[in-house]
């Protein structure tokens, strides 16, 4: 079945109201929230911006900040305050957020969607390009037949200016882009050669595989790789006869955070070379497990009530209220599904979850944990515990008192 023009109004997402929960919330001390609640350390989340735009700016390279961890415009005003100029979105509800919310040119150049194209999205696309005025929304493809759909739509729409394009390129992640030498890039690249409603702004590549390091060095192997896959795309290009003066843009945070550390990078690069992550805002226990996170940096963590005890079960467990459906079912190199953080009480790890349920399971020596007590659990994944929850609590500097509420974009 044949798609068509989609769009998903941002006044029918009805939003929770930020105004009315700041003045619900502000002042209160995070031990009187319904739980389970995301709680973000403003503090640390801002130094962790503050750090690694400062560390990218010294190594001479530009940063793109992915905003789809958070999903809101005060996160992303502290990654753009941190030295990010340019933004990846992974909807468009998210495009239209930083439109919707002030951020305009003299705060950023370019936001990227991140997922490649899809015929449905692009008038949805056209009209953010003439709100963003100055801003240029750029597009990722990774097969031919999206070119053609950029260009019967560039038509249909009367644009005046080409679609940017990223080209996604897959270093063997197997998740979304072509392989550099391959028959699906060569013929994405043949599309482009003679189109005038596209031009390649550069080549991009996310090493999702690189969530397997666990030290500097590791992570450095794939952030070499990263830049040898896209600079062997850009290669291509040149040897098809497609000529450009395009970026290459390579990162996750593990690979980002061993760059911002100093990790060497290939020389001979057919391009400009730019890094962009997302999660090194918030960070998580996969990003810990690295290794490359800094002392401070967990900067969210899930509030959760012990609500059941059972003394007789694998050396004594508690049942509490952060189940599936607060912190995803993602795994990772962590054993369980989070780890409590609360002082105290180290030594205790969310180990299963149901949809509302969540079981800790305690280390050997770990102290006992009541009924009615709460503990702060940093999950796997920040960014699929952020997307469980309709609203975050921010405090500052480890302090216990709500500061600040923040909504993210929601949809699709």
């Amino acid at each position: 079945m044949p798609v068509t023009s989609s769009f998903t109004p941002l006044e029918l997402l009805r939003l929770p109201l930020a105004s009315a929960l700041r003045e619900e919330f502000v002042g209160r001390p995070i031990s009187s929230l319904r739980t389970p609640a995301v709680i973000i350390d403003r503090a640390a989340f801002k130094e962790n911006c503050a750090q690694m735009g400062a560390k990218v700016d010294g190594l001479g390279m530009h940063f793109r900040a992915h905003i789809k961890t958070h999903k809101t415009p005060e996160g992303t005003r502290l990654q753009i305050a941190g030295g990010a100029r340019t933004l990846v979105a992974s909807t468009m509800p998210e495009v239209w957020g930083v439109l919707e919310a002030g951020i305009d040119a003299g705060d950023i150049d370019d936001i990227l969607l991140s997922l490649p194209i899809s015929a449905d999205r692009m008038e949805d696309l056209n009209d953010a390009q003439e709100k963003a005025g100055n801003i240029k929304i750029r597009v990722m493809v990774d097969h031919a037949e999206q070119v053609s759909h950029l260009s019967a739509a560039a038509k249909r729409l009367g644009r005046k200016a080409p679609w940017s394009m990223f080209i996604k390129v897959d270093g063997g992640g197997n998740r979304a882009g072509a392989p550099p030498r391959s028959a699906q890039m060569d013929a994405l690249l043949q599309a482009c050669k003679d189109e005038p409603a596209v031009e390649i702004f550069g080549f991009y590549s996310h090493f999702g595989q690189s969530y397997a390091s666990r030290n500097f060095e590791q992570a450095g192997q794939y952030y070499a790789g990263e830049i040898e896959c896209v600079n062997d795309a850009a290669a291509r290009a040149i040897e098809l006869g497609l000529k450009g003066d395009w970026i290459l843009s390579v990162g996750a945070t593990p690979t980002a955070h061993a760059a911002a550390l100093g990790a060497a990078a290939p020389g001979g690069l057919n391009g400009t070379l730019e890094l962009h992550a997302g999660c090194y805002c918030l960070n998580d226990l996969q990003q810990d497990a690295t290794s490359l996170v800094r002392e401070g940096g967990l900067a969210l963590t899930v509030l959760a009530t012990v609500v059941s005890k059972y003394p007789h079960r694998n050396g004594g467990e508690v049942l509490t209220d952060c189940g599936a459906l607060a912190v995803s079912k993602d795994v990772g190199p962590v054993p369980g599904f989070g780890r409590v953080v609360s002082k105290g009480h180290e030594g205790w790890s969310l180990g299963r979850v149901s949809q509302e349920h969540g079981v800790l399971t305690r280390k050997e020596g770990a102290k006992e944990i009541e009924i009615n007590e709460q503990v702060r659990i940093v999950p796997n994944h920040a960014c699929l515990a952020c997307a469980c929850h309709p609203w975050f609590y921010i405090i500052d500097g480890g302090g216990d008192k709500v500061v600040d509420v923040w909504v993210p974009w929601k949809g699709w």
